[in-house]
């Protein structure tokens, strides 16, 4: 029954997060990309946006650390399941330019789709494939069930990307340093 109620969360989540998708190459990168500001990532890409962005075609590379299983059919670009918990990354739909003011309208999201939610500290700055970046960490309720996530958010060929991992409150954070492996290898590709 646990697993069911799991099940449902992560159900949950994707609707909340499911919209366009893209093919998706599941393999890992070594290159390094320079930091990119927005601008320059907008200028290096060459096609315009609804927001203003310019916008690019996007493969996403990543090899998951062990465990981490695919999820077949996924309506996602990437999805990944261990145990109860999960990965995966989407194009957003934020008409935004500023990457805080994506986190702003994604906070506001959160707070009309989750009950009980408790953000863990500020949006830290980061950097996911020399593109900056904001990380989210919040708990909540999900059916009765005390969940945590972590989101990045990012512009990858001039469109926001939502990075997320969720899982139950009391197993999430042992699968900490599979969260930064993810993040430390994840490759944005234009193409």
């Amino acid at each position: 029954m646990n697993k069911f109620i799991i099940s449902l969360c992560v159900i949950l989540l994707i609707t909340l997060c499911a919209c366009g998708t893209k093919n998706v190459s599941k393999e890992n990168t070594a290159t390094s990309a320079q930091p990119k500001t927005q601008e320059e990532q907008a200028a290096a890409d060459g096609s315009s946006s609804s927001n203003g962005q310019t916008q690019k075609e996007i493969k996403i590379e990543i090899l998951p650390p062990s465990g981490w299983e695919p999820v077949e059919g996924s309506v996602l670009p990437v999805q990944y399941m261990k145990s109860t918990s999960s990965f995966m990354v989407k194009k957003e739909d934020f008409q935004s330019k500023a990457i805080d003011d994506v986190v702003s309208k994604a906070k506001e999201t959160f707070e009309s789709a989750f009950g009980k939610i408790t953000y863990i500290g500020e949006p830290e700055s980061i950097m996911i494939d020399g593109n900056d970046a904001r990380k989210i960490i919040f708990t909540c309720e999900v059916s009765n069930m005390q969940m945590k996530y972590e989101y990045v958010y990012l512009f990858a060929g001039g469109s926001v990307y939502a990075i997320t991992f969720g899982g139950p409150s009391d197993t999430f954070d042992s699968l900490s340093a599979d969260y930064d492996q993810i993040l430390t290898d994840i490759r944005f590709k234009s193409y």
